[in-house]
């Protein structure tokens, strides 16, 4: 640690048990004010030069030196009245160095180091290790559907896109017209782009009710209605459907 300056003001004086000035008298520092005290010797003058003993000048001012390398704030000094207490006279200057310094405990600097694969400042990667999730969100139950683990809004608290406790995923965009849009460039036929499947969705169901694949094809285990498709069915086979409606198609085969 660095040195503390001390001595050298109006109150540091060298004094007798009566209170008066003597110019030139021998002092001794210590490390406290009780008996079992030790002696500090390890002190410097203004240059750097060690003090070997403390001495008043000739008005009987003590004059400026530097504390211990521990970087003592309180010394005690005496010149055979007693020991008296002096305070660091640069305390109250590093005490508003430290106070406006950015991060003087570097509690901040820590923080951030502990908390960069956690969660990531602005701007940041943010590394994620293979096979690892990034982050969880417990929710209270799955019944409640409207409280949120993940929510977008705006200033105003307006909610756009977000991940409800009930695991529902709603996409609202603000004030853009594309609200989903999946890149699959490397899927092939075989491969689904959107699967829903009729049971606990996976990466590997096959059990899907629902499917856009990665050619464009849609697969559907149900009826399909559209304003253009409207109640036509298809069938084929060599025997015509046992009870055709308007509209049916038949394509017929041996």
């Amino acid at each position: 640690m660095a040195r503390n300056l001390f001595g050298g003001t109006a109150a540091d004086v060298a004094e007798s048990v009566s209170g008066a000035r003597i110019p030139g008298a021998v002092g001794t520092v210590w490390d406290g004010p009780s008996a079992g005290a030790a002696q500090i010797t390890d002190l410097t003058d203004t240059t750097g030069a060690p003090v070997l003993q403390l001495v008043a000048d000739v008005r009987g001012m003590v004059p400026n030196f530097y504390g211990p390398a521990s970087g003592a704030e309180r010394v005690w000094v005496d010149f055979g009245a007693g020991r008296v207490g002096l305070v660091s006279t640069t305390a109250g200057e590093r005490l508003v160095q430290h106070q406006t310094a950015a991060d003087p405990h570097q509690d901040r600097a820590f923080t951030n180091e502990r908390l960069l694969n956690f969660l990531p400042l602005a701007g940041a990667d943010l590394p994620v290790p293979a096979g690892a999730d990034w982050a969880r969100w417990v929710v209270p139950s799955t019944a409640d559907t409207t409280g949120s683990a993940w929510k977008l809004k705006t200033a105003d608290g307006t909610p756009y896109t977000r991940v409800l406790n009930s695991g529902a995923l709603l996409l609202d965009t603000i004030g853009v017209r594309a609200a989903l849009c999946i890149g699959a460039p490397a899927y092939g036929s075989g491969q689904a782009v959107i699967n829903v499947s009729n049971s606990k969705a996976t990466t590997t169901t096959t059990a899907s009710v629902f499917r856009v694949q990665g050619d464009g094809s849609v697969i559907s285990a149900g009826s399909v209605t559209a304003s253009n498709v409207g109640s036509a069915r298809l069938f084929s086979g060599p025997n015509a459907p046992s009870s055709p409606k308007a509209g049916d198609v038949w394509v017929q085969y041996a």
